[in-house]
């Protein structure tokens, strides 16, 4: 018999962006156990600049025409297929956001399914994201709706120590 203790792992991840779905500030709270980090963004997409705050110290960095972060990303990738300016069944679609540095990501729509996370079960349509970043690439499953307004429900993610799955509200 071992006694474990408990660690508490939260990511919270808040968006503003403007009508174009820019990104105007991205923040991250990252609480594991006992710490927390804590990083802002805030884009300037008239000066194509982004600061950087973490920790107390601050950077700023050049970025592109209507830099994104992943939230915004996320989203305008949803908007597109709402459109149906990337229609599903496509090969792939790309995209970039900023986190701290430069990424790539490409979209591969692979099949319409039933996700099941907990006691909640939907059918969407399920991507495939590729992300291409400083660290090498990563692959990120999301489940959207195939409703109008192409809802995103679930995104399954792996890491070195395991998958974590979770529902998007």
């Amino acid at each position: 018999m071992a006694d474990l203790p408990q660690y508490h792992v939260g990511y919270t991840f808040t968006s503003v962006a403007d009508e174009r779905l820019c990104s105007v500030q991205f923040r991250e709270t990252l609480r594991e156990g006992r710490n927390t980090r804590e990083t802002l963004y805030e884009f300037d997409q008239k000066k194509h600049t982004v600061r950087r705050t973490k920790n107390g110290q601050t950077t700023e960095n050049a970025v592109p025409d209507c830099a994104r972060d992943p939230l915004a990303l996320l989203y305008h990738f949803r908007q597109q297929l709402a459109f149906r300016q990337i229609p599903i069944g496509t090969p792939e679609a790309t995209g970039a956001f900023y986190l701290g540095a430069d990424y790539i990501a490409r979209y591969e729509a692979i099949t319409p399914e039933t996700v099941k996370l907990g006691t909640k079960q939907w059918e969407g349509d399920r991507f495939l994201i590729r992300v291409q970043g400083p660290g090498g690439e990563r692959g990120i499953e999301v489940w959207i709706r195939p409703e109008p307004s192409r809802t995103p429900v679930a995104v399954r993610i792996q890491f070195s120590l395991g998958t974590l799955s979770a529902e998007l509200q």
